[in-house]
């Protein structure tokens, strides 16, 4: 009965992760680390969802920060933007 349950935990845990890439494929082109959100907006198009909040530096200093989120291929992107620039790319299935 233990294996069983031990089982059924790995696949649920199993199922669902994110993972931090470096670039995003559009229809017209690549999103990088350090593009622009304009140029986010042409390659990918308008997001599904926003939603805004603070992160901070490596010296502790607030940034306003904003996370996009897209539905590409079956897979979810969450794109955060940071003063105008992409500032990090993760992916989940």
């Amino acid at each position: 009965m233990k294996k069983v349950i031990l089982a059924m935990m790995l696949a649920v845990c199993s199922s669902a992760y994110a993972v931090s890439t470096d670039s995003v494929r559009g229809s017209t082109g690549f999103v990088e680390r350090g593009n622009s959100y304009g140029k986010m907006i042409d390659v990918l198009g308008n997001p599904d969802s926003s939603y805004g909040h603070i992160i901070h530096d490596r010296n502790g200093w607030p940034h306003k920060a904003v996370t996009y989120s897209y539905s590409l291929n079956n897979v979810k992107y969450e794109i955060t933007v940071v003063d105008g620039a992409v500032y990090s790319i993760n992916w989940e299935r």
